[in-house]
């Protein structure tokens, strides 16, 4: 029996070599025939156009016609299908909302018509894929064609979540702040005041339209999400060394203030100075001062932020591109 496979073996590859279709331009015409819907049509509907952008010879192209048809196209849609739905591990909430109101489907058509699975050089596929159906959800939701309640706020925050954990300069980031903060595990307010915090790369502020945490963890766990009060909410996302995960923590929009002027290594101290009005009177800019610092507390041993040793008026200025990263 081994003889007759092996026999049968040797002929099935004697016949691929004489078609052609043992070649790296077949296979790649192959790939594309079952992965690019508008390549499949045009197979069919301009044969040869579809060989001489192909570079497939006579035999090549016989061998591909030779296939069904129908089953050709089951197995287009089942690769196209399966695709769209590896990115749901990244954006699960939004699949649970697009699938609680019965639009995931026409959103899986438009991403698998849309966006044909090439290879890049920069991203892995899975990783393009996610930001490939962030936009397309942000596309259609402009355009008026998924008008869903908190949509984009669900889109937005698994987005920033992903990006995030996702971004190799993130992971190095969160790394070289849990190294810089082992040395002094924690700060006290006066050390807070008269250093200069530093937001890392891994870190990320948003801007939402409610509190949107709930209302994803709801949609995770399979359950009838609640109406959240239409507040605006910030988030900010931090990558957790070692443990592979993001972290999220409300703030307010003093921190925000703070975290996007605290980049050039100037003192907490002078930076609050021109974020609290001028004529708040001192006891009221001694409470704003306590709040700011123990949140900044909780940041840092988060690793978060980082401390230093600010540095005079001659050397501002001269930021090494960290700082938080903010959005729409």
């Amino acid at each position: 029996m081994n003889h007759i496979a092996k026999g049968r073996t040797m002929e099935r590859a004697a016949e691929m070599r004489a078609t052609g279709t043992d070649t790296s331009a077949f296979q790649t015409a192959f790939a594309r025939l079952l992965t690019d819907p508008q390549a499949f049509e045009r197979f069919y509907d301009d044969p040869a156009r579809f060989a001489e952008e192909n570079a497939l010879s006579a035999g090549q192209m016989s061998a591909l016609q030779s296939l069904d048809r129908d089953r050709l196209r089951w197995i287009s849609g089942s690769l196209g299908l399966k695709r769209f739905y590896l990115v749901e591990t990244y954006f699960p909430a939004t699949f649970a909302l697009l699938r609680r109101n019965k639009a995931l489907s026409s959103v899986g058509r438009s991403f698998i018509a849309t966006y044909r699975p090439i290879r890049s050089e920069h991203l892995i596929r899975a990783f393009r894929d996610a930001l490939w159906f962030a936009e397309l959800i942000e596309r259609r939701v402009g355009q008026g064609e998924l008008g869903l309640p908190y949509l984009m706020d669900v889109m937005r925050c698994e987005l920033a979540e992903f990006i995030v954990w996702s971004d190799a300069a993130c992971v190095e980031s969160s790394n070289d702040f849990k190294s810089r903060n082992a040395s002094r595990p924690s700060v006290t307010e006066e050390e807070l005041l008269d250093g200069a915090v530093r937001a890392g790369r891994h870190v990320a502020l948003r801007e939402f339209s409610c509190d949107v945490l709930p209302f994803i963890q709801a949609l995770v766990d399979g359950k009838a999400p609640p109406e959240p009060e239409p507040a605006p909410t910030l988030l900010l996302f931090g990558r957790i060394a070692v443990t592979d995960r993001v972290q999220k923590a409300r703030v307010g929009g003093m921190i925000r203030s703070f975290l996007t002027r605290a980049v050039d290594g100037r003192p907490t101290r002078e930076i609050l100075g021109e974020i609290i009005e001028p004529q708040t009177d001192s006891a009221a800019r001694r409470a704003v001062e306590r709040d700011c610092c123990r949140t900044l507390q909780k940041l840092y041993a988060l690793n978060f932020v980082t401390i230093e040793e600010s540095v005079g008026p001659g050397a501002r200025g001269r930021g090494d591109g960290e700082g938080p990263r903010s959005g729409a």
